[in-house]
Order: structure tokens, then C-alpha cells, then sequence
């Protein structure tokens, strides 16, 4: 009997972060179909992963995209064990609760790294946000914050 494959939780801060000032654990539960326990268990770390659905339902309400929060199992043909994901301004900046003008200005003073990615139909590249240096960004803002 084959498992069906679960999706990473990439970062429980980022998760918490996401949660503040709009959801609680109780409300995010109900409006996901979780238990409080299950969602308490994410935020903790306690549980790293859950289900794609899971994973979605809880992306749409916290209103970021799947990738943000989770990552896809490697799966056997694989050859890298973990896919650095890469987010565009406008993406980093809702997961981030900024304004993208803020998330523009990060960017221009130096505050957050982007990888220049090509793209097939246009010789001009695409700036990204790898994930990491958002959950960095939100790590050192809940220090100064503390």
C-alpha cells in the first residue's frame, strides 16, 4: 500500500507569522477543517508535515501560495534532496505582510537577496525571492519586535 506523499511545513515562524493579528489557532482550525491540536502540532513543530489538501486549504486561508509555506517531497527519482523555491517580489511581500513597495525598497537597499531567473519567451530575467531569505527577514523583524 503506497502513502500518499505529504507536504513540508518549510518553517513554523513563518507559519506563526502568518497567523498574527488575523488568526488564532481555534479560528484557523475551523476555517481549515483541523483540529486546534493539529494546528498547535504545525506551530510547534511538532508535526513538520501534513497532506496536499491540508497544505492548500491552509495556504488559501492564510492567503499565500502553497509554495510559501510548504515544499514538496523529494521523490525517489530525485536527484536533489531539497528544492530551493524562489518567490517573485510581489508573492514575498504578501508573505511577508509588507506592502510591495516596501518589499521593492528591501530589495533596493540590499535587505533582501533576489536571483535573476531567464525565462523562456523574454531575454529579460525575473527577479526572485528565495524562501529562505524571507523567513530570515521575518525571523530577524519578530527579534526586534520581542
Amino acid at each position: 500500500m503506497s502513502r500518499r506523499p505529504e507536504m513540508a511545513l518549510r518553517s513554523r515562524e513563518l507559519l506563526r507569522e502568518l497567523m498574527k493579528g488575523r488568526h488564532d489557532t481555534v479560528t484557523l482550525a475551523k476555517q481549515v477543517g483541523l483540529t486546534k491540536q493539529a494546528i498547535q502540532h504545525l506551530t510547534s513543530g511538532r508535526r513538520t508535515s501534513c497532506s496536499r489538501g491540508t497544505a492548500e486549504l491552509l495556504a488559501e486561508a492564510l492567503g499565500v501560495e502553497v509554495g510559501t509555506l510548504f515544499s514538496h517531497p523529494a521523490s525517489e527519482n530525485s536527484n536533489t534532496k531539497e528544492q530551493k523555491v524562489l518567490l517573485t517580489i510581489p508573492e514575498a511581500a504578501k508573505a511577508m505582510r509588507v506592502s510591495r513597495s516596501h518589499a521593492y525598497r528591501l530589495v533596493a537597499d540590499g535587505d533582501l537577496p533576489i536571483i535573476d531567473v531567464g525565462r523562456k519567451s523574454s531575454k529579460k530575467p525575473m527577479s526572485r525571492v528565495p524562501v529562505e531569505a524571507i523567513q530570515a527577514w521575518i525571523a530577524k523583524r519578530a527579534a526586534a519586535q520581542s
